[in-house]
């Protein structure tokens, strides 16, 4: 039988992960000549596309994430050109969520995490030397350690033994409390970027580390927590660039 030039193209379906790569991808590569203002509107879709990628993409929870940062920032310098308005940096927590299907062990050092960005950004705030360093942004760290515990208690009634420690060693944040050197991107950055960074580095190893991998949901939702984590370090300073955030 003869074959329709473009018939079998057109009838194949895209996987999840492949409809959100190509929505995500619109934006980072527009055609040349793309008037800027149709840019921005593409570019407006692409940080949810990201956090698809992340679910429904297997090994790409870390760039879904990452990248879904880097394209807010993306968002943010277009929709300044604009008057329009920037996405918010909305609360990183786990507002809401009752379950999870993920092993206790990466949530655990989740909320390790958590509790270690809460406990730097703390007593920084106290010496009140550096900027972004807040008492509520250190709260939503602890809130956020705290509802990671519950879930794990939730999800296994053996006994658990919370990860937190309370208190940890900073003293290299105490001897360079305005900028630091970050070993990600060999650069020296804002120190309260470096902790959210951080942060979120961390709990991207926490979830791509796990033997057995998340469903789709779970890993959304988890992607959208590390992702909040990291556009707030690149709203505090944190470069955004492909060669600070991918090695």
């Amino acid at each position: 039988m003869p074959r329709l030039a473009g018939r079998a193209e057109a009838e194949q379906q895209l996987s999840p992960c492949e409809k959100a790569l190509t929505t995500a991808r619109a934006g980072n590569t527009p055609p040349q000549g793309t008037p800027q203002l149709q840019y921005y509107v593409t570019e407006l879709a692409a940080p949810l596309a990201w956090i698809d990628v992340a679910g429904h993409c297997t090994d790409r929870f870390a760039e879904g994430t990452l990248r879904n940062a880097q394209s807010k920032m993306v968002v943010a310098l277009l929709a300044d050109k604009y008057g329009q308005s920037a996405p918010e940096v909305t609360p990183a927590r786990l507002d809401g969520v009752t379950t999870a299907s993920i092993s206790a062990s990466a949530l655990d050092a989740m909320a390790l995490a958590e509790d270690r960005a809460g406990f730097a950004i703390e007593v920084l705030a106290a010496r009140g030397a550096t900027a972004g360093a807040t008492l509520p942004l250190s709260d939503m760290h602890k809130t956020a350690a705290q509802q990671l515990v519950s879930l794990v208690d939730t999800m296994h009634s053996s006994a658990h033994t919370d990860p937190r420690q309370k208190v940890y060693a900073i003293e290299n944040l105490l001897a360079n409390p305005v900028t630091i050197a970050d070993k990600a991107s060999e650069q020296n950055v804002p120190t309260t970027a470096a902790i959210e960074m951080d942060c979120a580095r961390a709990e991207i190893e926490a979830v791509t580390s796990t033997k057995a991998k998340p469903d789709t949901d779970t890993t959304m939702i988890l992607a959208a927590l590390v992702a909040k984590h990291a556009y707030t370090a690149m709203q505090l300073g944190y470069p955004s660039s492909d060669a600070a955030l991918f090695e």
